[in-house]
Parts: structure tokens; sequence; C-alpha cells
């Protein structure tokens, strides 16, 4: 099994749990209440600041990778951009789901499977390209932004691919409200159940 096809099949798997409380897991409060409202608010700017790192880090990467060691624009910052934008959406997507235990299982599930395939990347990548990937990786950060170390082409050639992932990345993102509100309709007519409303 290639390296790609480990990494989807590991972050689809940890999606599980995630994913099951989003469905069958709600809160006691009133989502009509102001806290429901801060929450959900908070989530939508999670939303779109994990959207907007991934398609910035899409433009730079896509069709790149594994062909060459891309270290500018988001890249030259950190080098796992992509899983930073993915953690904002999962974090994005526990609060506009107003579900703790859903944010909950992203720090202990998400969190901990990206390390794991980045890892797994980090070793990929050393095996790539091991003069060139040493030296990035003591200047650039794992996940955490160092700013100072900014930099990026004036121009960045962007593959059609690439565009065509940040759009099914953007309908994903944006659609994630929508289920939230239908599964509150469907839980409301009892045609899916609550397990249990968390307090």
């Amino acid at each position: 099994m290639s390296l790609r096809k480990k990494r989807i099949a590991l972050v689809r798997a940890a999606s599980v749990p995630v994913v099951f409380l989003a469905v069958f897991v709600r809160p006691a409060w009133s989502t009509e209440s102001t806290v429901a409202f801060c929450v959900e608010s908070a989530g939508y700017l999670f939303l779109l600041g994990g959207l907007a790192v991934r398609m910035w880090s899409i433009l730079y990467i896509g069709g790149r990778k594994s062909h060459e060691l891309v270290t500018d624009g988001p890249y030259s910052i950190c080098r796992n951009p992509l899983y930073v934008g993915t953690f904002l959406l999962a974090i994005g997507a526990g609060l506009c789901f107003e579900n703790l235990l859903m944010l909950a299982a992203v720090f202990l599930i998400i969190g901990p499977v990206h390390l794991l395939a980045a890892r797994m990347e980090e070793r990929h990548l050393l095996e790539l390209f091991p003069d060139a990937y040493p030296a990035y990786a003591r200047q650039v950060p794992r996940f955490r932004p160092k700013f100072r170390n900014y930099r990026s082409r004036e121009k960045v050639t962007v593959r059609v691919r690439a565009i065509r992932r940040i759009a099914i990345d953007t309908v994903g993102v944006l659609l994630l409200p929508e289920i939230e509100d239908l599964l509150e309709v469907l839980h409301h007519h009892q045609i899916i159940p609550v397990l249990w409303h968390f307090p």
C-alpha cells in the first residue's frame, strides 16, 4: 500500500468516531441560546481559517508532492500546513455542530492521527530528498508556524488538479453548517435518534 493510501485510510478510520459523535450526540442546551450562537460563530471562524490555510497550501503543493521539496509559501513557515488547516477545520466543525464531545475527539483522535501521518510523510520525504530535507526540517517547525521564516517566489505555477481540489474543499466546508442544520431537523423529528445529550 502506498504512503498516500495508508495516510488516507488512517485519517478515514480516525474520522469514524468523530462522525458518530456528530450524528448521535447533541448538547443539552438550547440551540437558540446565546451560548449556542457564540459557539457556532467561533466555529465559522475556524472553518474559514482552516479553509484559507488549506487553499493557500494546495496552491503551492498541488501536483508537486513527492516530485519536489516545496519549501516556500506556507511551507516556509510550517512543514505541514495542510494538516494545520485540516485541524482548524475539524475544530470549526466541532464548534459549528455545538458538540463539545466531537471537539474533544478532534483533539484526542484527529490530532494524534495527523501527527502520525506527518511522521510517515517525513520519513518518505527523507528517503526522496536525503540531502535537502534534513536542513529544511531543522529550519521549519512541523506544525507551529514560524512567520519570520516566510518567503515565496514572485510567481507560482498552479496546476488544474490543485484548483479542482480547492473547489472540492470549499464546497465541503460550506456544506458543514447546512449538514448540522439538517441533523437538527432530523433529530427534532426523531428520524435520527439522539443517543446522548451532554451537559
